[in-house]
């Protein structure tokens, strides 16, 4: 017989290296014993997750990738930069067929000539509607990405993290080891101790630098999120939450109730929805909580669009 079945889950073929395998922890890359092409089932998957990947390294050095749908939101569309047209401050990118009303969009700038901010960014059917601080002109830039429920990712996620800010000056480099200059970009401040932006989001080799509207010294932090065409790489994060909450407001700090979500996640947020110039200052993650503090009381007036990573 070519196959040996075992009743724990794994197939082996003749070369005694696995052809099937499943388990609560996805094999580390660079491990043996995986021929190309093994399938592996995560058997515990959590919401975000991927529940099925396979080897696209050899049998002494494996890289499993994610294959198929994911349990919770995924990255369904990005691209960027998409230079702006200008004209006024309400920004349309159109899609046709691929942006749906339930998704969920995230947005910045990756290229900018100055300190504009973007004040909010909602997906509708085929479009993601960018309404800027000041017309843009056609010296802005931006990048995008789509979350959508139990899709088939198009994107997955390099690196993220929470950067302290060193300071010097406005441009803040944060080494991120093997990212990629074609990789996208997104951020927020995890702290502040005033009311700074930030302008823009670039990656280049190793290095992801923001660009914030004044120098940031010691003072601020920044959580940042790295993707990449799918199917080449291990991610290191999913995505455990994503979605919208309009604000309730009485106070700058918006507590938003997330159940599961830890202090240990890694935020990302924007506003989807506005009525003036506001911009979020900070945000900040305790267990089941993520507290949006913004540049004034929110009123009932505006949205947020987040998603929480989480370290597979």
């Amino acid at each position: 017989m070519g196959v040996t079945n075992f009743p724990n889950g794994i197939t082996l073929d003749t070369t005694r290296n696995k052809s099937m395998a499943s388990g609560s922890t996805v094999p580390a890359t660079g491990s043996a014993g995986y021929n190309p092409g093994c399938l592996f089932i995560k058997s515990d998957v959590a919401l975000g997750q991927a529940p099925r990947w396979v080897n696209i390294g050899t049998a002494a050095s494996c890289t499993f990738v994610p294959d198929g749908q994911v349990y919770g939101y995924g990255i369904k569309l990005a691209e960027g930069p998409v230079t702006s047209a200008g004209g006024d401050t309400t920004e349309v990118i159109t899609r046709s067929g691929m942006i749906l009303s339930t998704d969920i969009a995230i947005v910045n700038h990756e290229v900018s000539d100055d300190n504009d901010q973007i004040v909010s960014a909602m997906a509708t059917d085929n479009t993601i509607t960018i309404v800027g601080s000041a017309d843009p002109l056609n010296a802005h830039g931006y990048d995008y990405a789509v979350l959508r429920n139990k899709c088939i990712p198009e994107w997955d996620i390099v690196a993220a993290g929470t950067h302290t800010t060193v300071g010097g000056a406005a441009a803040e480099a944060i080494t991120v080891t093997g990212v990629l200059a074609t990789d996208m970009a997104f951020a927020c401040y995890g702290a502040t101790n005033d009311s700074d932006t930030i302008s823009d989001i670039v990656c280049t080799a190793n290095t992801v630098t923001v660009t914030c509207s004044a120098d940031p010294s010691t003072a601020h932090s920044l959580h940042y999120v790295v993707i990449r065409s799918r199917g080449t790489f291990k991610p290191s994060h999913y995505i455990a939450y994503a979605g919208k909450h309009t604000t309730v407001g009485g106070a700058a700090a918006e507590a938003v109730t997330i159940t599961g979500a830890l202090a240990t996640d890694i935020p990302i947020v924007i506003y989807n929805t506005t009525d003036d110039t506001d911009s979020i200052l900070k945000v900040v993650m305790t267990a089941n909580t993520m507290t949006v503090t913004c540049s004034a009381d929110p009123a009932a007036a505006h949205g947020f669009s987040y998603m929480l990573l989480r370290a597979y």
